[in-house]
């Protein structure tokens, strides 16, 4: 398994348990889905009935995909705030939560340019990985949203089987996660979907982690010497 990755998650545990201001932006997404959950389930359930045979109720599906849109779009911004403020520390900058909201507003337009194209590579399932990387380079680097994805395209290439092995962890933990804990009977789905934004936070803290590690070692390492002169004839 390799080192870059674990160490990475590592750091992402340790950071997020230290500084858990992190999570504060999540608290709105988690609150809005929270609440469309539970008009879902206890306000506005479906009642159905086959043929007189078989009848029950079911939670709204309709509710349960809007409020998870909603609070998606809230947790985008939430997100690239998160990867303000880790940067921040990382860069033993002090964390404002003021600051890291009023970075993602003024760069708006440029993240939603860049999340849409990483929304296109994702589709694509080869270009995942660097899907996953294009907010976490706009927003370190500052790019545009062209620069950040030709980046993380050259990141990926660079960093294949290290990129590889992190996304195949984070998606793993965080489908046992989530769905773990959704089985729990009554509140499985409001513990789950907690669970789920709490394990994104971490992860996304561990992917700024991840990527300025590989960037410093990309950036460190020695040039190719040059091939020894040919003996002369």
């Amino acid at each position: 398994m390799s080192s870059k990755s674990t160490e990475a998650l590592s750091k992402g545990i340790d950071s997020s348990t230290k500084n858990p201001i992190l999570f504060v932006p999540s608290l709105v997404p988690i609150v809005i889905q929270l609440l469309f959950l539970l008009l879902a389930y206890v306000v506005f359930p479906i009642q159905y009935n086959i043929l007189g045979l078989v009848s029950g109720v079911i939670p709204n599906p309709w509710l349960i995909w809007g409020g998870y849109f909603i609070a998606a779009l809230f947790g985008f911004i939430a997100s690239c705030m998160v990867v303000d403020m880790i940067n921040d520390k990382i860069n033993e900058r002090q964390i404002n939560l003021n600051k890291s909201f009023g970075v993602v507003i003024n760069r708006l337009g440029t993240l939603i340019l860049a999340a849409v194209i990483a929304a296109v590579c994702f589709i694509t399932f080869v270009l995942i990985p660097v899907a996953l990387f294009i907010i976490t380079i706009a927003m370190v680097e500052g790019t545009g949203a062209i620069d950040s994805t030709k980046k993380a395209v050259d990141f990926v290439i660079k960093n294949l089987g290290e990129v590889i092995v992190f996304i195949v962890i984070v998606i793993v933990a965080d489908i046992i996660l989530s769905f773990g804990f959704g089985l729990i009977p009554f509140v499985g789905a409001y513990i789950g979907a907690i669970i789920s934004w709490i394990a994104g936070v971490v992860f996304t803290v561990s992917s700024v982690h991840f990527y300025l590690a590989l960037r410093k070692t990309s950036a460190t390492a020695p040039p190719t010497p040059p091939p020894p002169p040919q003996p002369s004839t």
